[in-house]
């Protein structure tokens, strides 16, 4: 299992780096594509990252251009997180090589062990936030 996961985080991070970013960029740009307006909090909650790690990686993007955080004008002590039209570009530019990586790592699977390997691996990532509510 090990093994897996570090191979699929090296070829992630290949195809990061091959779009001038690095494997957290990737990840907030990506975790952002399938919800923009959450708060810096919920994005390290998404990340399995520290606070610290995700408000220096925004920060980077924020200079950057790829990201922009706005305060939440029902709680100011909140920020809001958004792609920008530059982030969205460059998240497009990824997805070619992504959706190759996933088709070359999956694509000896049929459909139904795709879909069958997606719920189980569901099914992990649900009983890892059951443990750590305890």
């Amino acid at each position: 299992m090990v093994r897996i996961v570090r191979s699929f985080t090296d070829a992630h991070t290949r195809v990061a780096r091959e779009h001038d970013l690095n494997l957290p960029r990737l990840e907030v740009l990506l975790c952002l594509r399938a919800g923009e307006r959450i708060s810096q909090q919920e994005l390290s909650e998404r990340l399995l990252v520290t606070k610290g790690n995700v408000s220096m990686t925004l920060q980077a993007m924020e200079a950057e251009g790829l990201v922009e955080r706005r305060m939440d004008a029902a709680d100011q002590r909140t920020h809001r997180l958004y792609l920008t039209n530059a982030g969205r570009q460059r998240l497009a530019k990824t997805k070619p090589a992504l959706e190759a990586l996933m088709a070359g790592m999956l694509g000896f699977l049929s459909s139904d062990e795709q879909r069958t390997l997606r719920k189980l691996l569901g099914r992990i990532e649900q009983s890892f936030d059951e443990i750590s509510d305890v």
